[in-house]
């Protein structure tokens, strides 16, 4: 008897061929059988006549370790049809714990976050026989293992310091995690030189470890930095994945992205192994410290950059700057998410809170960003759908969400909720940017195969029964940047080890994921 049965559905399995009409049956997670009229009981039979039947979603760059322990349903994901996230992206794992963090903190039942977070291995040991809403995968931040062992100094790490940073990087992947992440954009990962992060990325390289990066600029210095990332992809031989892929800040950067493929192109014509991944939005969100504050200040820390950003001169300096930097003296390109001093500004406009204050856009925001002691962050307008739809029809470039969860959050940015059912609908059916089993690929296949999932991204006999069923002609993401949780249409099922986990697009509270090992 299977435990559950999807008939007279239209397979696409992952590879990218074309779609062919099937039944799938399941048991103990597993995909046991597919082909036409299988016949036998079921305890759940699905009719997917007229709806595609695809290998379950994967998230290729997620933050959801953040919350690995305090809301494992990950229910975002999993409403968009992602059955596998990889999480510890852009330098900032959640372990190992920052040199700085000191005061003690519980994280749920798991016990005071010093001994959960104390390295990656501490935190693996505790999740990784925990169920989840989806699976999830981890790297371990560069950027994290430079808190953990130099707080957030600017400067090289002493000889002493870097063998233990590779300590903790060598524990990390040990205990099961994919690879790292760079984080050259934020401090404390920006502080790097090249070599540091060659040195630390062969580390990787013995693992056969992935190495992904959200590079030190996408912006005026785009090209530079992917040159310089590949140069540590040269140096190191590993497989590397290049961030969110993208041009941004101001018009004469966009168009950008042709050149930095073509990098791409020529890097892997040449022996390397590079890739990409890209959401499918032009607003990029982050913290708005590492939009607007200079990055050699930022090691100073937050209270400190309080104390200074209050100073008339301090906030001309930066004004100035930053006028320079995005070409525009006006802040109405940026949207607040969150705000934990002025929850009331969450969703607005920087331009319209200013209005409402009676003040200049600048001065409005750096008294937000004071308020909230520099915690705050926002959605930021500074891309164009040119660039999104060249990045993401490129072959070697995967989907994702750059996301963790909504928790309690209110307002978010929408690719959070709905990245994935967007691009199916809007950049699919709509705009024509891929054919449907070449994306599926794009979402299913290609990234479990980067990843190293044997057993994820294709709808094949003895592969794990992640599945997505869908309406190819209806389906379409609802969220927005004033409304982020409102739920996808035509998204049928998600199914996550064998567990129904999403009807029409709502969660159902199983929890039949895992936290993913390297080499499982």
């Amino acid at each position: 008897m299977f435990d559950l049965l999807i008939k007279n559905g239209r397979i696409i399995d992952g590879t990218g061929s074309p779609s062919y009409l099937a039944d799938v049956a399941v048991k103990d997670g597993k995909i046991v059988k597919v082909k036409k009229g299988i016949k036998g009981d079921a305890a759940r039979v699905i009719d997917a006549s007229g709806r595609v039947v695809t290998p379950g979603f994967i998230d290729s760059h997620g933050h959801s370790d953040r919350t690995l322990l305090t809301y494992p349903e990950q229910i975002e994901k999993v409403e968009q049809g992602i059955t596998t996230t990889l999480s510890g992206q852009c330098g900032g794992s959640v372990a190992p714990i920052a040199k700085y963090v000191t005061a003690s903190k519980q994280v749920g039942e798991f016990g005071d976050q010093q001994v959960v977070y104390k390295t990656m291995g501490t935190l693996i040991n505790i999740a990784k026989d925990r169920p989840l809403g989806s699976n999830m995968a981890l790297l371990v931040g560069h950027g994290q293992l430079r808190r953990a062992v130099m707080g957030l100094d600017n400067r090289a790490p002493t000889e002493q310091e870097m063998e233990e940073m590779k300590a903790l990087l060598r524990d990390a992947l040990e205990h099961g995690a994919l690879g790292m992440s760079f984080g050259l954009f934020y401090a404390p990962g920006c502080y790097a030189e090249t070599d540091e992060c060659i040195e630390l990325a062969k580390v990787v390289k013995e693992y056969e470890g992935v190495l992904a990066a959200h590079m030190r600029e996408e912006a005026d210095y785009l090209i530079r930095s992917v040159k310089e990332y590949l140069s540590i992809i040269r140096a190191s031989g590993c497989r590397g994945v290049i961030s969110h892929h993208k041009s941004y800040q101001k018009e004469e950067n966009w168009g950008k992205v042709n050149h930095s493929l073509r990098m791409i192109d020529e890097a892997n014509a040449e022996g390397l192994d590079v890739y990409c991944d890209v959401y499918p939005f032009v607003a990029s969100q982050t913290n708005m410290l590492s939009m607007f504050i200079p990055r050699l200040d930022r090691a100073m820390g937050n209270e400190k950059l309080t104390q200074l950003l209050r100073t008339p001169e301090y906030r001309e300096k930066v004004r100035k700057i930053n006028i320079d930097h995005y070409g525009k003296d006006d802040l109405k390109w940026v949207q607040v998410t969150a705000c934990p001093d002025h929850p009331e500004y969450s969703g607005m406009l920087i331009s319209d809170i200013a209005k409402e204050r009676g003040q200049e856009d600048y001065e409005a925001m750096f008294d937000v960003m004071c308020d909230c002691k520099m915690n705050c962050s926002a959605c930021f307008f500074t891309m164009c759908e040119e660039d999104v739809e060249t990045v993401m029809s490129h072959p070697r470039a995967m989907i994702c969400t750059d996301s963790d969860v909504a928790a309690e959050s209110i307002f978010f940015h929408p690719r959070l909720s709905a990245s994935f059912t967007r691009v199916l609908g809007r950049y699919v059916r709509e705009r024509g940017v891929t054919s449907l089993p070449e994306m599926i690929r794009k979402m299913t296949a290609m990234p479990a195969a980067v990843y190293g999932f044997k057993s994820k991204g294709l709808v094949w006999d003895g592969f794990d029964a992640d599945l997505c069923i869908f309406d190819p002609d209806t389906i379409i993401d609802n969220a927005s940047f004033d409304d982020c949780r409102a739920k996808a249409t035509g998204l049928d099922y998600v199914i996550v080890g064998g567990q129904v986990a999403a009807e029409n697009a709502t969660y159902t509270g199983a929890m039949g994921g895992k936290l993913l090992l390297r080499g499982e």
